[in-house]
């Protein structure tokens, strides 16, 4: 399959989950390059499943996934991440015992030590929090900049597709507002990302494409701003009304 170049990964009819567990049902999902697409949808409908089909973590009982043209339905997720895909998971996403220098130096040990310091500035200009922090213990941040560290690790690849599952999670209002402001910040500036948020508003606000997902399947999508002002959608799966 030839994918249009504004596509930078195909869902194409999907059907996946876990073993014989059934998640994912009939799914399609195109996402735009340099554009930020949110996954939102009530709890268990599958968006955090839906990310782990893409990176390669859930059983694919049928359907194809291409990424930059190629089929990769049964390439192993370490090879999806040599292919220029991130995933920051919602937990266990860093390194706790060691200081946020560490974890950054740990995602860029095959990258040229003056391209890794160039990166590494590039991160701290998004989060000038964590140059702050730079030998603290990435076990003694906030919860925000545990998450500011987890994105800025898939960030200092440099990928070509940043997944993030509920970066916001458990989060104060403030940080989680900082939070989406970055990505945003990421978007404007060109990254391909794909977000999965249980916090519906601020998802919203923050993409450009968005996917409402329940029981595992695709109920509507288009652009973020437009769902956002589908209340008979926010009433029902959403709990925005």
């Amino acid at each position: 399959m030839t994918l249009n170049d504004n596509v930078v990964l195909k869902l194409e009819n999907i059907n996946a989950g876990y073993g014989k567990f059934h998640v994912l049902f009939d799914m399609n999902l195109e996402v735009p390059k340099g554009k930020i697409t949110v996954l939102v949808g009530p709890n268990g409908a599958g968006k955090t499943t839906t990310l782990n089909t893409i990176f390669g973590l859930a059983t694919i009982h049928s359907g194809k996934v291409y990424y930059r043209n190629k089929d990769i339905t049964k390439v192993p997720a370490h090879q999806r991440a040599k292919m220029g895909m991130a995933y920051t998971l919602q937990l266990f996403n860093i390194f706790s015992s060691l200081t946020v220098k560490e974890n950054l130096v740990l995602a860029t040990y095959d990258i040229p030590e003056s391209e890794a310091k160039k990166r590494m500035e590039e991160v701290f200009q998004l989060f000038p929090r964590l140059k702050e922090r730079l030998f603290q213990k990435a076990g003694t941040l906030s919860g925000g900049e545990r998450q500011m560290l987890a994105i800025s690790i898939s960030l200092v690849r440099k990928p070509e597709l940043m997944l993030l599952d509920e970066p916001t999670a458990g989060l104060a209002p403030k940080l989680a507002k900082e939070v989406f402001q970055a990505i945003r910040q990421l978007g404007d500036q060109g990254y391909t990302i794909i977000l999965a948020e249980q916090n519906a508003k601020g998802a919203l606000e923050t993409g450009d494409e968005a996917v409402l997902i329940a029981s595992g399947r695709i109920v509507a999508k288009g652009k973020a701003s437009e769902l956002l002002e589908r209340k008979d959608l926010a009433k029902m799966y959403l709990g925005l009304i």
